[in-house]
């Protein structure tokens, strides 16, 4: 039963979308890399093309042991400027952590997102989150720093992070793999620098 909900949930979602993918996945989703999930989760990104002025987006990851909710993220974006260099700003309303016993901790944020194409294709982007919490007292602040090189059928992803809570910091990296139109095989490594910590994922990606 538990599962005809959840499928019920995703095509309800995907018809007022104007794109939408899930993927299986080793690991579970989060914009901070350090905070990445080590179990199986089916992570999905759904929403509206983000050539317009304003976009919605939802994120979110489900535990595939038993089928639960993880994480759900919704945000808005609007295209501050859109030329050669871009620049969004975001509000997320919210982004929720859910426990295995769903006991849930709920926060507000805001993201400013800049970018500058090199190259046709090589770019560089920068992200900052403000997130606080409404349910409870964390507040962080994220700076992350992107390099992406696209190819015809790969896309490498280079990340350095710095989040203020604990004063963590390190390196991620992503390479995505398009095996057909709308299979992709996506692997991810972080390396949080103080905790000598290494995550790797590996994950299946579905277009929808």
């Amino acid at each position: 039963m538990k599962k005809f909900i959840i499928l019920f949930f995703f095509y309800s979602l995907k018809s007022f979308s104007q794109y939408a993918n899930i993927e299986i996945s080793s690991g579970g989703f989060s914009f901070i890399p350090a905070f990445i999930d080590k179990n199986p989760n089916l992570n999905f990104n759904l929403g509206t093309k983000s050539n317009k002025l304003f976009s919605a987006h939802l994120l979110g990851s489900l535990r595939l042991k038993n089928s639960s909710p993880r994480t759900l993220t919704f945000i808005t974006r609007f295209k501050a400027i859109d030329k050669k260099f871009k620049l969004s700003l975001g509000t997320f309303l919210p982004d929720v952590w859910i426990s295995e016993d769903f006991n849930m901790q709920i926060y507000w944020g805001k993201e400013v997102i800049m970018s500058y194409p090199i190259s046709e294709r090589y770019r560089i982007s920068s992200l900052y989150i403000h997130g606080k919490g409404r349910n409870n007292d964390l507040e962080i602040n994220l700076f992350l720093l992107n390099n992406k090189f696209i190819t015809s059928k790969i896309i490498y992803l280079f990340q350095v992070y710095y989040l203020d809570k604990d004063s963590l910091y390190g390196l991620a990296k992503t390479v995505e793999i398009r095996l057909k139109q709308k299979i992709t095989i996506r692997g991810f490594l972080n390396y949080t620098i103080p905790l000598n910590e290494l995550i790797p994922t590996v994950g299946l990606k579905f277009e929808l």
